[in-house]
C-alpha cells in the first residue's frame, strides 16, 4: 500500500514541528521515562514519541527499540498525522492500510499491533504521535487500554510544553542578563527612577558607571554633560503624551579609557487611561559601531526590532539636503515598499491632505523655536490606492546649524486610521443621542409623530452620510392591507413627476405608497434590514421610478414595537456604502422611533376611545342627536350666556303626530325608521351652531341660539314642512309622518331651562289640540285658554 497522504497543512505542521527544537536532539530523559511507564502499563514492548518530519520518523524518545528515526514512507504515524484522529491496528495484517508494509512482511520481528494518539501543537496541527507497538496481534487492547495511552499522551504533550517554556526562559534569561542588551526599567515618577538595572549593564557603559548605578546615584550622572538634556527630555517626553517608543543616542561621562557611546531604546507602558506606568530603556553599547559601519547596520536591525513589532515607522528629516528618509514600516503604511517612496521632503508634503497642510506647516515652524522638545502631530496623508489614512506623528529637532535652525529631525510615525474612525463613530453616536432627545422632546410638546420625524431627518441624512432616504409610517387599508405613508423624504425631481398608477398618491400628509414589491417594501412586509451595496443583484429589487437618481447602495430598517413593524428608515447613496456598524449606530435611533410610533398609536387610541365615550355619554343611540341630558347642558350654558348679553335664544318641544298609531300599525322596525328619518330632517334642517335632540320616545327638543324669533318660526315651520313632504320607505310599504312644535323665545321671566321648557309644553299641547303639524308659538294668554278648555292638556297629548 501506498504511504499515508502529505497533509493539506503540511508546510504549517511542519514550522510548529520545528518551533519544539526536539529534532535531532538527544532524547528527553523525562519523556524515556513516560515511554517506559506506558509500555509497562499496556503491556507492550514498544513506545515511542515521534515526530514526523519532511522524510523521516524521528523518536523523540522511544522505549522497546533501536535506533532513533525510521523513513516517514514506512511509518504507520503518517497515517495519524493525515487523519489527526488515533489509529488502532488490532492486526496489521488485516489492515489495509499496513498489510503489505515492509515493517509487517519484511523486518524481523514483524510487527503485527499498532496504536497512535496524536500529539497538536500550533494551530492544532499534529506534530507527531505517541505510539505503541507489538510483534503479535493484540485484540485484547480494548478501548480501556486505548483511554489510558490518550491520557499518556496528555502528559508527553505536557512535558514538551514544559521543556519549550523552561528552554524560553533560559534564553530570556540569558538575552538580558549576559547578552548584548542591558536593561534599565523606570518608575512613573517625574524625573523617572531607576527601579532594576540588569546584571550585564557593566558589559554596556563599564562596570564603575554600573557600580555607581548600583550604590543609588543618578543615572543622569553618568551621562557626558553635553548630552544630559537630551537624555532627560527623552525620559520625560513620555509623560508629555502618548508616545509608546523613543530612542536615542548618547555619550557616557568620560574616562581614562576614552569616549563610550551608548544608544537607548525607550518603551513606554500606558494603562487603559493612557496613565504611564513605567518606562524600559533597552542599552546598546554603539562605541565600536560608531568606527565599524558594519556594525553599525547589525546595531539598527536590533534597534528596529522593537519598533516594527509595535508596528511604529521612523522617519529622519535633513532640512540642508531636504531628504527624507523613511523606513520600511513608514512606507507600508501607506502600501509602497521602501524604494518606491520620494525619499524627500517635498514628495511627502505632497501627499498630505490639503485640510491638514497648515497644520504640518506651522509643526516644521515650531521646530525652529529651541525651547520645543517633541512635537506632535495628526494628519492624512494620501495611500498609494488613492485613499488617505491618518497618521500620528512624534518629532524631535535632534541637529541644528549655528543659527540654531533645525538642521535635522526624526521622529517616529503610527497609523491611527482605525482609531480616528472610531473616534468619529463615537461623534455620530452623540450626534445621534442629541438627535433622538430632541425627536423625543419634540414629540411630548406637541405629540405628533410627522413633526418629531421632521426634526431628525436631515441631520439624520448627515450623521449616516446619505445622499437622499425617507422615514414612512405603516397604515393599513379598508382591506387590511398594508401601505407606507412617508411624510418625510428627501426633496428628488421624481417627486414631482407623474405618479405611477398603483404606486404611490400624494396626500397633505405625505406620500402613500401602496406598491410593496420592491426593495423598501421588502423591509415592511418581511420584517427584515435591507442592506445592500449592489441594489440591483438583490431578488426584491424592482428597479427606480422613473427620474429618480441611480441607485448605488441602499440600507432600509424596520421601525419596530414589540416586533411589530410600524414603519421604516431608507437610506440611499452613501460614499463609501453601507456596512453592520451603521446598522449597529442607527438602531437606537429605529428603537426609539418604534416606542414614538406606538405612543402615536396609544394616544390616537386614546382620544377616540374618549370619542366614543363622549358620544355614548351625549348622544342617542338610535338617532346619533343629543341625548336628553347632553341637551340640558348645552341649554343650561346658552342660556347663561343669553342672560348676561340679552341674545336672542329660542327653545321648541316637537312630538311625532301619532306615533303610537305607526308602531301598532306597521311594527316598531317602522317606528325607528320614522324616528330616523325625522332625526336627519332635522340635522338637514339646522344650522351647526343649532342643536337637536331627542328627548323621549317621539319627542324631541331644538335649541337656536343668536336666532331672533322670526327666523327660529321660519327654521321650525321648514322642519314641519320637509317631515310633511318626506316619504319614509319602511320596507315596501311607504310611511308619512308629521310632528307638532311648540316653542317659546326667551324672556327676562325665563330663570332657568325647565321653566322655558314648561312653556314650550305647553305650546306643544295647544299644537296638538289645534289640530297637529304645526307651530305653535308661547304666549301668556295661551297658558289662560288651555286652562279653560274641556280637555285637558296631558289628556290631549297622550292622545296625539
Amino acid at each position: 500500500m501506498p504511504a499515508a497522504p502529505i497533509p493539506s497543512d503540511e508546510e504549517l505542521r511542519l514550522a510548529a514541528l520545528r518551533d519544539l527544537n526536539l529534532l535531532d536532539q538527544d532524547g528527553d530523559q523525562e519523556l524515556n521515562r513516560i515511554t517506559a511507564l506506558a509500555a509497562s502499563v499496556l503491556d507492550v514492548p514498544i513506545c515511542l514519541v515521534s515526530l514526523v518530519d519532511e522524510d523521516r520518523l524521528w523518536f523523540a524518545a522511544h522505549h522497546g527499540t533501536d535506533g532513533n528515526q525510521w523513513p516517514r514512507e514506512l511509518s504507520f504515524c503518517g497515517h495519524v498525522v493525515n487523519s489527526k484522529r488515533t489509529v488502532l491496528a488490532h492486526d496489521l495484517r488485516l489492515d489495509e492500510r499496513f498489510c503489505d508494509n515492509d515493517l509487517v512482511i519484511r523486518r524481523v520481528p514483524p510487527l503485527r499491533f499498532y496504536a497512535g494518539v496524536p500529539l497538536l501543537f500550533g494551530d492544532g496541527q499534529v506534530v507527531g504521535t505517541l505510539c505503541v507497538m507489538d510483534q503479535r496481534p493484540r485484540p485484547d487492547f480494548d478501548e480501556a487500554k486505548l483511554k489510558q495511552l490518550i491520557r499518556f499522551s496528555e502528559i508527553v504533550h505536557d512535558q514538551i510544553r514544559l521543556r519549550q517554556q523552561r528552554l524560553q526562559a533560559q534564553q530570556a534569561h540569558t538575552l538580558f542578563s549576559s547578552g548584548p542588551v542591558g536593561t534599565v526599567v523606570w518608575d512613573a515618577q517625574m524625573p523617572p527612577h531607576p527601579t532594576y538595572l540588569s546584571d550585564n549593564l557593566k558589559d554596556i557603559i563599564g562596570k564603575r558607571l554600573a557600580d555607581e548605578l548600583h550604590d543609588g546615584q543618578p543615572y543622569i550622572d553618568i551621562v557626558h554633560p553635553q548630552d544630559q538634556e537630551a537624555v532627560r527630555s527623552s525620559l520625560s517626553s513620555h509623560h508629555q503624551g502618548l508616545l509608546p517608543m523613543l530612542e536615542i543616542s548618547f555619550r557616557l561621562r568620560p574616562s581614562a579609557r576614552g569616549m563610550r557611546w551608548v544608544h537607548q531604546v525607550n518603551k513606554a507602558d500606558y494603562d487603559e487611561a493612557g496613565r504611564l506606568q513605567g518606562i524600559r530603556s533597552y542599552l546598546f553599547d554603539l562605541t565600536r559601531q560608531k568606527h565599524l559601519e558594519s556594525s553599525i547596520e547589525a546595531t539598527k536591525e536590533r534597534l528596529y526590532l522593537a519598533l516594527e513589532s509595535a508596528r511604529i515607522g521612523t522617519w529622519d528629516a535633513n532640512n540642508e539636503t531636504q531628504e527624507l528618509i523613511i523606513n520600511a514600516r513608514a512606507a507600508s503604511m501607506l502600501g509602497y515598499r521602501e524604494d518606491e517612496v520620494e525619499h524627500d521632503n517635498q514628495s511627502w508634503m505632497d501627499m498630505v491632505h490639503p485640510h491638514d497642510r497648515v497644520n504640518t506647516d506651522q509643526a516644521l515652524q515650531s521646530y525652529r523655536n529651541p525651547g520645543m522638545d517633541v512635537i506632535a502631530l495628526e494628519y492624512r496623508i494620501r495611500h498609494k490606492k488613492g485613499h488617505y489614512v491618518w497618521v500620528q506623528s512624534y518629532g524631535r529637532t535632534v541637529e541644528r546649524d549655528d543659527s540654531g535652525r533645525p538642521r535635522r529631525i526624526v521622529g517616529t510615525l503610527l497609523d491611527i486610521t482605525e482609531s480616528k474612525r472610531q473616534e468619529s463613530l463615537r461623534n455620530r453616536q452623540r450626534q445621534l443621542l442629541d438627535l433622538l432627545n430632541q425627536a423625543q422632546t419634540s414629540f411630548l410638546l406637541n405629540r405628533n409623530v410627522q413633526d418629531a420625524c421632521e426634526a431628525l431627518f436631515e441631520p439624520l441624512l448627515r450623521i449616516s452620510e446619505s445622499a437622499f432616504g425617507f422615514i414612512g409610517i405603516v397604515q393599513y387599508n379598508d382591506k387590511g392591507q398594508p401601505y407606507l405613508m412617508v411624510p418625510t423624504i428627501s426633496d428628488l425631481d421624481w417627486r414631482h413627476g407623474k405618479v405611477r398608477s398603483g404606486h404611490y398618491e400624494r396626500r397633505p400628509e405625505g406620500l402613500q405608497f401602496h406598491q410593496l414589491d420592491n426593495l423598501f417594501g421588502h423591509v415592511v412586509t418581511q420584517n427584515q434590514i435591507v442592506l445592500t451595496n449592489e441594489p440591483g443583484t438583490h431578488h426584491a429589487s424592482q428597479g427606480t421610478p422613473e427620474g429618480h437618481p441611480t441607485l448605488r447602495n441602499f440600507l432600509g430598517m424596520p421601525i419596530r414595537f414589540d416586533n411589530k413593524v410600524l414603519g421604516m428608515i431608507a437610506l440611499g447613496n452613501r460614499p463609501d456604502g453601507f456596512d453592520e456598524q451603521m446598522v449597529q449606530l442607527l438602531e437606537p435611533l429605529v428603537v426609539t422611533l418604534g416606542t414614538l410610533f406606538h405612543a402615536r398609536d396609544q394616544e390616537n387610541a386614546r382620544v377616540t376611545a374618549e370619542q366614543e365615550l363622549l358620544r355614548l355619554a351625549t348622544r342617542d343611540a338610535l338617532t346619533g342627536l343629543a341625548n336628553r341630558r347632553h341637551f340640558f347642558d348645552v341649554a343650561e350654558t346658552s342660556l347663561t350666556q343669553t342672560r348676561r348679553y340679552g341674545t336672542p335664544m329660542t327653545v321648541a318641544l316637537l312630538d311625532l303626530d301619532h306615533f303610537k298609531h305607526i308602531n301598532d300599525t306597521h311594527g316598531h322596525a317602522a317606528g325607528d325608521a320614522v324616528l330616523n328619518a325625522f332625526a336627519e330632517v332635522l340635522r338637514e334642517s339646522l344650522r351647526d351652531t343649532d342643536t337637536p335632540a331627542r328627548v323621549g320616545g317621539e319627542e324631541f327638543a331644538v335649541l337656536l341660539t343668536n336666532t331672533p324669533l322670526s327666523e327660529a318660526l321660519i327654521a321650525l315651520e321648514r322642519i314641519r314642512h320637509t317631515l310633511d313632504e318626506t316619504p319614509i320607505q319602511v320596507g315596501d310599504r311607504t310611511v308619512y309622518a308629521t310632528v307638532s312644535i311648540g316653542a317659546v323665545q326667551w324672556n327676562a321671566n325665563h330663570m332657568d331651562v325647565d321653566g322655558m321648557l314648561a312653556h314650550a309644553d305647553a305650546a306643544l299641547y295647544a299644537a296638538k289640540r289645534h289640530g297637529r303639524n304645526r307651530v305653535q308659538l308661547y304666549h301668556a294668554e295661551l297658558m289662560q285658554m288651555e286652562a279653560t278648555s274641556t280637555t285637558p292638556l296631558r289628556a290631549a297629548n297622550d292622545a296625539a
